[in-house]
């Protein structure tokens, strides 16, 4: 500490006497206390203070703002950086169940063109050509098929030849018998009328007994010849019906092979079943192919549909009916699922989407699309954004973030779609959950976010 000290002189007078005056001066000399003067230190007292209350400022804030955090970090199981994770809030909402699936544009009608019959093909078309409903595309000359039609014309046309004799026969023996039944009637009519006369006869004793009888038994003869001529009449009138059924039938049989046989030999001249473009050719000009050979097919432009691949998993909440999503080149299209394999393959199921449009433009086969399925709507639920946090926690954990912690607990989730998730129980509205894959915490209870 710095002492100012102020000096002061003063002039002394001597006296006459030596001894006084020598005494007097050893005794002003003597020290220097009392010319020295205390200066006041009140500033620099004032200035330890403030600096004293500020340190204690700053030390109490460690105590409160600080204080928590180190307790809290030091009371968690793990450390991990938010930068590491996402987060998302609980809300309530509606809830539309839909999955996302990839798919290819293929064509709802492509029939593909088979050769009936064994032979040798001429080709009129190649790949790519535009055709239209009924062009000839291609023929394929089978001998042997037209031979075999040749021959079972030729046997019709005796059938037929043999039903026509027979319906001649029929005509003659019903001429034949009906002059029969006619002689027979006439013949019966004689007797009838002289066995009259002999009855009358008899009674007037005209003749006698025995003619009488002659009589009598030339009416029953007669008769019975007539009878009998009736029942034979009858009798071959159904033979020979049923002869003419049996020969019709078998002209119908070989009608229905001829008709066949026609029926492929027209087919040997494939032409295009709608408009299109020819798809694929299988084979080459004047090449010799054995029976139900793939040819040709022909692909319709005018109609196509989404093939997709479905996850099994799904598959049993999947319908025909079901409204869909199709996106393509920037564009959004409505369609609907149309039909769904039985089978499943490689853990996936196939379905057929429809477009709702007639004419979608800018399609082509093969092409690469995305679509949406829409299974069902829940309205009012409560949800949470989807993340990786559903198939890392199966489902059953979350993690819910109070200011820097995040403590683990138990959920159940519900319906899903491609960007929400039902929540049925263990959330609230407005709580703040990790979304990200929860693996890193390893299933611990306390975890400790740092920024």
């Amino acid at each position: 500490m710095l002492t100012k000290v102020k000096l002061q002189f003063s002039y002394v007078e001597f006296s006459p006497s030596p001894v006084q005056d020598s005494t007097q001066e050893a005794d002003m000399l003597r020290d220097t206390s009392a010319q020295d003067t205390q200066i006041e230190q009140s500033g620099i007292k004032k200035s330890l203070v403030i600096k004293g209350l500020i340190a204690l400022a700053i030390i109490t804030a460690f105590v409160i703002f600080l204080l928590p955090k180190f307790n809290s970090m030091f009371s968690s199981d793990l450390t991990i950086s938010k930068e590491r994770l996402r987060f998302a809030t609980v809300q309530q909402g509606n809830l539309q169940r839909d999955i996302g699936v990839q798919g290819k544009v293929v064509a709802a009608n492509s029939p593909t063109l088979y050769a009936t019959a064994p032979g040798i093909v001429s080709l009129f078309i190649k790949a790519g050509d535009q055709v239209t409903q009924g062009q000839i595309l291609a023929e394929v000359n089978s001998p042997q098929l037209k031979n075999r039609y040749e021959q079972e014309l030729a046997t019709l046309e005796q059938l037929e030849l043999a039903v026509g004799r027979h319906k001649i026969e029929i005509k003659s023996t019903q001429l034949n018998t009906q002059q029969v039944i006619e002689m027979s009637a006439v013949n019966l009519e004689a007797a009838s009328v002289n066995k009259v006369r002999a009855d009358t006869s008899i009674k007037s004793s005209l003749i006698s007994k025995k003619e009488h009888e002659e009589k009598l038994a030339e009416f029953k003869r007669a008769s019975l010849s007539h009878q009998h001529a009736m029942q034979n009449f009858a009798l071959q009138k159904e033979s020979m019906e049923f002869e003419l059924k049996s020969k019709k039938s078998q002209l119908g049989r070989q009608q229905f092979v001829v008709n066949d046989l026609k029926r492929q030999v027209s087919e040997l001249v494939l032409t295009a079943p709608t408009n299109g473009i020819i798809g694929s050719v299988n084979i080459r000009e004047k090449d010799s192919v054995p029976a139900n050979t793939s040819l040709i097919t022909v692909i319709d432009l005018s109609a196509f549909e989404v093939e997709v691949n479905i996850p099994e998993s799904f598959a049993d909440d999947l319908g025909v009916g079901l409204a869909s999503e199709i996106s393509f080149n920037g564009e959004t299209h409505q369609g609907k699922i149309v039909a769904i394999s039985p089978e499943v393959t490689n853990g996936q199921v196939v379905g057929r989407l429809r477009f709702n449009d007639n004419v979608v433009a800018n399609l082509r086969q093969n092409q690469r699309v995305s679509a949406r399925i829409l299974i069902e709507s829940k309205e009012n639920i409560i949800k949470i954004r989807r993340g990786a946090f559903v198939e890392s926690g199966g489902g059953r954990i979350a993690y819910i973030v109070n200011n820097d912690n995040a403590t683990r607990k138990k959920v159940t989730l519900g319906a899903r779609s491609i960007g929400e998730i039902e929540v049925v129980s263990g959330l609230k509205v407005g709580d703040k959950i990790v979304i990200s894959s929860i693996d890193i915490f390893n299933n611990r209870e306390q975890i400790y976010l740092t920024n």
